[in-house]
């Protein structure tokens, strides 16, 4: 590791923070559920406006950063669709979410994808261009998979599930830098993010054994895909 990993480290660790404050504030002033969502709405598009400022002056068209529009398979778009329902499959959803509840879990959510999708692919891939692309995705993963120990903040949250999620993220994270990598466009994991993180807080609150259970289906998926899709484009790669 050099000086550019760790200022990458640095610039995620500030991204969490900043996020965190702004949860902790709406909690520490006792507000609603909807007021909490419209706090972390509020942090994210500050992040999402640092990130975008950011990548508009290095490259004016975006597309180093993976703006560009691509057509993903019909494979990809059904395992993309498989690994979105399996927690509300799983879990349930919850039905008592009101129409304002859930507008704003939806923009929330779709802030989600575009700040830490632009920030741990986009912007990572960009500046470590010159690494190796196996390194670039482990890196960003692991980076990614180690900065949701932020939900350990919430003393609510049981220590399995944050051992749980930071498992997820690591790998849903490889998952999401592998579609990047191969499509070379944001867009598509930008969306895929956003539809996962809208069903996954959709679902219901429910026993740990069901958390354990979606979370070792979705560990199956991750990897049938990582075989598959890595070596279905290290073939295309060769051929080519």
């Amino acid at each position: 590791m050099n000086k550019t990993h760790f200022k990458l480290i640095g610039a995620s660790i500030v991204l969490t923070m900043v996020i965190s404050l702004f949860s902790a504030v709406g909690i520490a002033f006792n507000l609603n559920d909807n007021g909490v969502i419209l706090c972390q709405i509020a942090a994210f598009l500050i992040c999402g406006a640092a990130s975008f400022l950011y990548m508009k002056k290095k490259d004016q068209t975006l597309k180093k950063f993976g703006f560009k529009k691509t057509s993903p398979s019909k494979r990809l778009i059904g395992f993309m669709a498989l690994i979105v329902v399996v927690q509300p499959a799983v879990l349930g959803i919850n039905f008592n979410l009101s129409l304002l509840t859930l507008s704003l879990i939806f923009i929330q959510m779709l802030l989600v994808g575009f700040v830490e999708e632009t920030f741990f692919r986009g912007i990572f891939f960009y500046v470590l261009r010159n690494k190796t692309p196996k390194s670039v995705i482990a890196f960003s993963s692991i980076v990614f998979g180690l900065l949701h120990l932020a939900s350990s903040l919430n003393p609510e949250t049981a220590f399995i599930l944050v051992i749980l999620q930071i498992i997820n993220a690591l790998l849903l994270g490889i998952v999401f830098s592998l579609i990047y990598y191969t499509n070379h466009s944001i867009y598509t994991v930008i969306l895929f993010h956003g539809l996962f993180n809208v069903f996954a807080t959709i679902s219901n609150d429910v026993s740990i054994e069901k958390n354990i259970v979606a979370v070792i289906l979705l560990t199956i998926c991750y990897l049938l895909f990582l075989i598959y899709y890595g070596r279905l484009h290290i073939s295309i790669s060769s051929a080519n």
